[in-house]
């Protein structure tokens, strides 16, 4: 699961460095106070632009492979996937039981999208350079090309396929990065820049975001809609921005 879905013998010490808390009630929820060395941003994964939101990203979103505790690659959005014997065409086997936090499907038509935001001009992403071994994605990226000529199509629903320009032995290393992770179209296009606000925002990942108040916290809880929903064993998850580590320790005290 997700690297912040610890198992229980590794809770003391890993929450310690973590300047965070873990704490749980009888018949209640389970709850992870975590501290983040800064405020993020934001929550959208095409506009991330620093490493304090990523693993709140990758809580709340997930892409098409993702990282064990190990840092092995492993399935996510993605139940599995080939690559042609050239090494430039992958096709990826999406989760027929992948969900929205809404309860609509995760499909190939979402990666398609999600691909080409990230490499919109418009959508000024920091890390757009994550898809540039795609084909025809730097050249749109860069005003030289058009998003249909990205290598990036939807075969059927639950079948996508990524033509690279060459072959990238990297390539899902790549994938891992949460800003090639999806985002939900109906959502975007329904609700503009609020589509990230708390209650709002529709992610496909383990987590919902129920708050976020600048400067102080930012909480979200268990997604039921998530595919693996039944192996995540955290109700909620606090961040909380501490960039004064004495006042983290001062709050991990507290509980």
């Amino acid at each position: 699961m997700l690297k912040n879905m610890l198992k229980a013998t590794a809770f003391a010490t890993t929450l310690a460095l973590a300047t965070g808390s873990f704490y749980t009630h009888a018949f209640a929820e389970t709850v992870y106070n975590r501290g983040s060395a800064a405020e993020a941003e934001t929550v959208d994964p095409h506009k991330t632009s620093t490493t304090y939101e990523a693993d709140i990203i990758r809580d709340l979103f997930q892409g098409l492979v993702m990282h064990d505790q190990k840092t092995n690659l492993i399935p996510g959005a993605a139940e599995s996937w080939t690559v042609s014997d050239d090494g430039t065409v992958y096709t990826f086997k999406l989760r027929k039981d992948g969900l929205w936090s809404d309860g609509t499907p995760v499909t190939a038509d979402d990666f398609v999208y999600s691909f080409h935001r990230l490499e919109d001009p418009a959508t000024a992403a920091e890390y757009a350079s994550m898809l540039y071994p795609v084909k025809g994605a730097e050249d749109f990226n860069t005003k030289k090309g058009k998003a249909e000529d990205m290598g990036v199509k939807a075969i059927d629903a639950n079948t996508l396929e990524v033509t690279l320009k060459a072959p990238t032995p990297y390539f899902l290393e790549m994938l891992t990065h949460q800003a090639t992770y999806p985002v939900n179209k109906a959502s975007i296009d329904k609700l503009g820049a609020d589509w990230i606000k708390p209650g709002k925002l529709v992610s496909n990942g383990a987590y919902t975001l129920a708050e976020w108040v600048p400067n102080d916290h930012l909480k979200m809880v268990k997604n039921p809609k998530f595919w693996d929903a039944a192996s995540v064993k955290l109700d909620v998850v606090n961040y909380i921005p501490t960039e004064d580590r004495s006042s983290a320790m001062k709050r991990f005290e507290a509980g």
